[in-house]
């Protein structure tokens, strides 16, 4: 990508976050994307199709730098806190983004990421795995099902108004099949 098309997707990315931690995403304008990013719409278009894209794009990459080599990590616990604090940050545009659920595209940028990293951290760690789940379909079922159990209780949190990372990740691993843990 060239440095200009570079430089408006992130004043796009930048211009939907904030406007999206004002007030809820659904209410968001493709032209008031626009004004705030100082783009005019061909540009939004070359970049997304809807705000709501654009602002899960944007959190699509805070969530890679911000879990970046979770197999690399101590433990589940910290990967989980990691993703919290993230949530717990952009607070404000997640809670915008219920309805009651979380929007579908920034739904699954979640679910995309937990997915990633459960699966990377199965890859460091094989001797945890169950061998009711040693092959692959039920691998991925049983990362599936972790993957969008973390989502929804994401969304509890949200819904909650709590803002305590380390009381909803004790919550959510304690609701966690035990071998993940291990």
């Amino acid at each position: 990508m060239d440095p200009r098309s570079m430089r408006s997707r992130e004043a796009l990315r930048r211009a939907a976050l904030d406007l999206a931690a004002a007030r809820p995403l659904a209410e968001l304008s493709v032209s008031e994307v626009c004004r705030a990013a100082g783009v005019t719409r061909d540009t939004f278009y070359r970049h997304a199709d809807a705000p709501v894209s654009l602002v899960a794009d944007a959190l699509s990459v805070e969530l890679a730098d911000v879990l970046a080599g979770v197999g690399e990590l101590d433990s589940l616990s910290t990967a989980e806190a990691l993703l919290l604090a993230h949530v717990k940050g952009r607070a404000d545009v997640y809670r915008g983004a219920l309805h009651p659920s979380l929007a579908a595209p920034i739904r699954a940028v979640l679910e995309r990421v937990i997915t990633s990293g459960l699966e990377e951290w199965l890859e460091r760690h094989p001797e945890i795995e169950p061998p009711a789940i040693a092959d692959l379909p039920s691998r991925e079922i049983a990362v599936a099902y972790a993957a969008g159990g973390t989502v929804a209780a994401i969304e509890a949190w949200l819904r909650s108004g709590a803002d305590d990372v380390t009381w909803a990740t004790r919550a959510i691993l304690a609701a966690s099949p035990e071998w993940w843990l291990r």
